[in-house]
């Protein structure tokens, strides 16, 4: 059944790579018109987290077209762990950073962020081990293919935050921020 899914792991390899080439860029560019250490490591932790989806996506979805369902299952379950590890490091730097903050601007979304990448290392943790206990599964196969859709959204989600693509139109026509904290960014 992971024959299938050739093509998306065949493109998802290919785009991953090329939106993490990406990231590496825009974080480069962003954090060098800004000398505020506050905001750069609010950006470095975003783009962490976003870094780590991308590299998940792209070392599963290239490993999954070497073998079949109990190869995409492990490559699932040992990025999953990956995933976890790099979550469980990122948000404690989050927080030192001020990104969970009350009266922080985007606390929420930050918030959100945290939950949504623990949440889903956690599914493709248990769908990973799932489908190494039964490996015939179309659905389970299926499952673990929509969570990789799911990185995708949050690690693009992230880049779209980490890039500042919703207030750098508006920076020039607004007063810069007045506080490290009025600066929205997150895990």
């Amino acid at each position: 059944m992971v024959g299938h899914y050739e093509s998306f792991f065949i493109t998802s390899a290919g785009a991953s790579a090329a939106i993490l080439g990406l990231l590496v860029v825009a974080v480069s560019v962003v954090n060098a018109d800004d000398a505020n250490p506050k905001t750069r490591e609010l950006r470095t932790v975003l783009a962490g987290s976003a870094f780590v989806a991308l590299v998940d996506i792209f070392l599963v979805s290239m490993v999954a077209l070497t073998g079949g369902s109990v190869v995409f299952g492990l490559s699932s379950l040992a990025m999953a762990i990956v995933g976890l590890l790099a979550t469980r490091e990122l948000i404690p730097r989050a927080m030192r950073a001020g990104n969970f903050s009350r009266g922080f601007r985007s606390r929420n979304l930050n918030i959100a962020f945290a939950a949504i990448s623990v949440g889903t290392y956690s599914l493709q943790l248990a769908l990973a081990v799932a489908l190494l206990a039964n490996t015939q599964s179309a659905a389970l196969q299926r499952s673990l293919v929509l969570v990789i859709v799911a990185l995708y959204c949050s690690a693009l989600g992230r880049a779209w935050v980490v890039t500042g693509i919703t207030r750098r139109g508006t920076e020039d026509q607004q007063q810069q921020p007045e506080t490290d904290t009025e600066m929205g960014f997150g895990l």
